[in-house]
């Protein structure tokens, strides 16, 4: 389930981006794995509802001599 994992400065800790079909896999998703770690005193969710734009080309450009 978890396509990427973040150290993060800030209020949270780690960001975890994570794909699971629907909403009861999401659920047994945290009961199962993430609840269970030692250390994991809290989760927040948030939920993308729709991508406006997603890019991977880095807007650099090359200042040639």
């Amino acid at each position: 389930e978890v396509l990427e994992c973040y150290l993060m400065t800030g209020e949270a800790d780690y960001l975890l981006r994570i794909v699971v079909p629907d909403l009861p896999s999401y659920e047994r998703f945290l009961k199962e794995h993430l609840t269970r770690i030692p250390g994991v005193a809290s989760i927040r969710s948030s939920f993308a509802l729709k991508q406006v734009r997603y890019r991977t080309a880095l807007p650099l450009h090359h200042v040639g001599p």
